[in-house]
């Protein structure tokens, strides 16, 4: 079928289909239906809605004994869904048949759906039960002390206001008021010991010149002589290029090293000071173990100036080798604590005298409680030699540099015990007796030697000048060889070795080659010590 005679048929259905416009919908005489669909006009008439065709009614509309039977719902735009019964309502329901409003319909259209705000509402729910549960609850507090204060019993006792003087408290009472008088055998208590001594007890602070002086080390001392003269041990002020003491009232002063005697880890320091509280001496030979004791120093640092600690002498003449190097001897034996820090400081009798300066201590997990300090007999002649001559006095020496042989080296090797000499000192009597580097001495006054000790306690008794008998073993020069004992008898040197250390930088730091090349020189600078302070320092 060709286009044009399909679109003719078109025309055609849409004519027959179309009603008159002044024609009433239904057929019904009330129609107020009076719109129009806004479609262009089609063969001079408006457009109509199909179902407005009366035979299209007719066909819609069930048998007439249909509608008798049932009871037919009908929609109006005006009351909505209208429902009928019997005959009546069957009459009514060609004459109220659906009828199309687009005015309503426009209306629906442009009317939005209300959103629910759920979480809202929600919110306000459970606002609402925390609200009242709130007022519950202090209507309910309320309540309840209102009646219990009208049911508790009736106090009819006047009530009495204490001054906040009269309220109870803690009450501070004062020391009750005794004689400051030493008991009648002299003792003191331990408070009249440490304010008699705390005085006499200073703080050292060292220094060492690393690029800049820096504090390097910190311990005790005790003033000896009101115009300055400071005792304290040789490890404390040894090689250092500084030092700083503190009195017990907190002043500073610059110190310099008297003397130094590592033999005996005895040093004395001096301040420019005048009117200085100077400490009792007491004989170290009258001391007897169990005796009470304290010890006054400054242990760990300056925080910590004139710690008290309280013991008892625990032994007598106990000797102790520190470093491997030095041997002491006749030291005494306490439990006060002495820690790193307490060395220099006093132990003090009960008399508030003191009796040694405290030297070392044993710290490791196995012993506590074991502290040292050297007599204050021992101290008095190192002392005053090292105030007169700034070394001590009558102490004599072999000569030589060397080291022990015991006996499992000696058996390792197949020689004797001894002291195996490393080197002689140029100028010395043993050097000239040919004695040399190699050799082991074996006796000395036909006693045996093991150690350093056994020489001392030999020598020690000797002025510079006496000889002593040394029996020498030389080792053969070749492999398996046998060696041979010689006998001979040297003169003993004095001991000068405990001088005053330089408290200047050592001349190693600054001293300069005597010439320099320019050409090695970095441009720009002088010397190479310019150099290395423009960008080090």
């Amino acid at each position: 079928m060709s286009e044009n005679n399909m679109d003719n048929k078109n025309n055609e259905n849409l004519q027959n289909s179309t009603p008159n416009n002044n024609e009433p919908l239904n057929g019904g005489e009330n129609n107020n239906f009076q719109g129009r669909w806004d479609m262009p006009a089609h063969n001079g008439q408006e457009y109509q809605p199909p179902y407005g065709d009366k035979d299209y009614q007719a066909s819609q509309q069930p048998p007439q004994e249909e509608l008798h039977s049932l009871h037919p719902q009908q929609y109006s735009t005006q009351t909505g869904w209208q429902a009928g019964s019997g005959a009546s309502s069957n009459k009514n329901f060609e004459k109220d048949s659906y009828r199309w409003n687009f005015s309503d319909y426009e209306a629906a259209q442009t009317v939005k759906p209300k959103k629910r705000r759920k979480g809202v509402v929600v919110f306000a729910v459970v606002m609402s039960c925390i609200l009242v549960f709130g007022l519950a609850s202090i209507v309910g507090v309320a309540t309840y002390h209102m009646v219990a204060k009208n049911n508790a019993p009736v106090d009819d006792t006047p009530s009495v206001q204490v001054p906040a003087s009269d309220l109870p408290s803690i009450e501070l009472q004062d020391k009750p008021q005794t004689e400051e008088t030493p008991s009648v055998d002299g003792k003191l208590t331990t408070e009249q010991i440490v304010e008699k001594v705390e005085p006499s007890v200073v703080g050292i602070v060292t220094y060492m010149n690393y690029q800049n002086y820096q504090a390097s080390g910190q311990g005790s001392g005790i003033i000896m002589r009101e115009d300055g003269y400071i005792v304290t041990n040789a490890h404390v002020v040894a090689d250092a290029a500084g030092i700083k003491v503190i009195l017990s009232n907190g002043e500073e002063y610059e110190a310099r090293a008297v003397g130094i005697d590592n033999k005996v880890d005895v040093a004395v320091i001096k301040i420019e000071a005048e009117g200085l509280t100077a400490a009792e001496f007491g004989n170290s030979d009258q001391v007897k173990v169990g005796e009470k004791v304290i010890a006054i120093g400054t242990p760990r640092s300056m925080d910590f100036a004139g710690t008290v600690t309280q013991g008892i002498i625990s032994g007598l003449n106990r000797t102790i080798t520190a470093d491997s190097q030095y041997t002491y001897s006749n030291l005494l034996q306490t439990d006060a604590a002495i820690n790193p820090g307490n060395s220099g400081g006093a132990l003090v009798n009960e008399y508030g005298q003191v009796i040694g300066i405290n030297s070392a201590k044993i710290v490791t997990q196995t012993y506590e409680g074991i502290g040292f300090a050297i007599p204050s007999n021992e101290i008095k002649p190192i002392v005053d030699d090292l105030i007169q001559y700034g070394h001590v006095t009558g102490r004599v020496k072999l000569g030589i540099v060397a080291s022990p042989v015991d006996e499992v080296l000696a058996r390792m090797n197949g020689w004797p015990t001894g002291l195996l000499v490393q080197s002689t000192e140029e100028g010395s009597d043993i050097s000239q007796k040919g004695v040399v580097p190699g050799d082991i001495i074996t006796k000395a006054q036909d006693q045996d030697l093991d150690g350093f000790q056994s020489l001392k306690d030999v020598i020690d008794d000797m002025n510079p000048g006496d000889t002593v008998d040394l029996e020498v073993y030389r080792p053969s020069a070749t492999t398996g060889g046998k060696g041979r004992f010689f006998n001979v008898s040297v003169a003993l040197m004095e001991d000068t070795s405990s001088g005053t250390p330089s408290q200047q930088p050592s001349e190693n730091y600054s001293q300069q080659p005597e010439t320099q090349d320019p050409s090695q020189i970095p441009g720009g600078f002088d010397s190479y010590e310019d150099f290395f302070n423009y960008f080090f320092q």
